[in-house]
């Protein structure tokens, strides 16, 4: 018998999409032409909760000043905090949250407290080495795009021997983060090139994917613990999504070199 087209397609979907969930990887239902993951020229990475496991330092940065003045915050306002600039934090802490300090003073005690929590608590994530050295080997030109303040990411990155991989990192010129994707496109501008296809997304942050997407790069999700209630989200958002940075490195080690323009 000879299976209708449709039906042969849908089939030829259905096994790739079981296949991914056996190896812990989501395949978005509109974009099965990208699960091939040809890689991009350039790769944009978020650094805490993608390259770092540092998004639960960031809880502790926030509980350890919070603490010396008596205050608490809810789980609303901790996951909008996850998007915020160090000076988004510093008004959320003065003006919500009641923090006696004046804004500047309680943006230089977050950065404090960060630097110390990159050096002591922080670790890389399994597998981040690995990939970087697997996508440069291929021709990908690579920076970092985070809502922490370039000489925080490039001194976390440095103390854990990454940041020789990056050309470059850029942070979050405005409050509100990685709500608008103008950190995405000051990297990409950066390289050069002003079209958003030319480059690969890298978030843990349900909003920073789609703020991404939105603009035109491509996106992979990677899964971090302490954002697991996004997931779902996640997953239904990226154009790719992985557990682990192994499952992604398999892929990247079945193509070739990053195409150029």
């Amino acid at each position: 018998m000879v299976m209708p087209e449709g039906l042969f397609f849908f089939a030829k979907f259905s096994i790739l999409k079981t296949y991914c969930l056996l190896q812990g990887t989501i395949l978005h239902p509109k974009t099965i032409v990208r699960y091939a993951v040809k890689l991009t020229p350039y790769a944009i990475f978020d650094m805490d909760g993608t390259l770092l496991c540092s998004t639960g330092m960031w809880d502790h940065v926030t509980d350890r000043i919070l603490a010396k003045y008596g205050k608490t915050i809810t789980h609303e306002q901790r996951m909008a905090n996850m998007t915020l600039t160090v000076e988004g934090t510093a008004a959320m802490f003065v003006q919500q949250l009641g923090v006696p300090l004046t804004e500047p003073e309680c943006a230089e005690l977050i950065r404090a407290e960060a630097r110390y929590g990159y050096a002591q608590e922080a670790t890389v994530k399994p597998g981040v080495e690995q990939v970087l050295a697997a996508m440069h080997a291929r021709g990908v030109r690579m920076c970092v795009a985070s809502g922490t303040e370039t000489p925080l990411i490039e001194a976390a990155l440095t103390s854990h021997g990454l940041m020789r991989w990056f050309e470059f990192a850029v942070d979050c010129k405005n409050p509100d983060g990685k709500k608008k994707p103008d950190v995405y496109l000051d990297a990409l501008h950066r390289f050069g090139v002003q079209n958003p296809v030319q480059a690969t997304v890298f978030e843990d942050s349900p909003v920073g994917i789609a703020t991404a997407r939105a603009a035109g790069f491509a996106t992979v999700g990677i899964y971090d613990e302490p954002m697991a209630e996004f997931w779902p989200q996640i997953t239904q958002t990226a154009d790719f999504a992985s557990r682990t940075w192994q499952d992604w490195l398999q892929n990247v080690q079945q193509t070739g070199p990053a195409p150029r323009k």
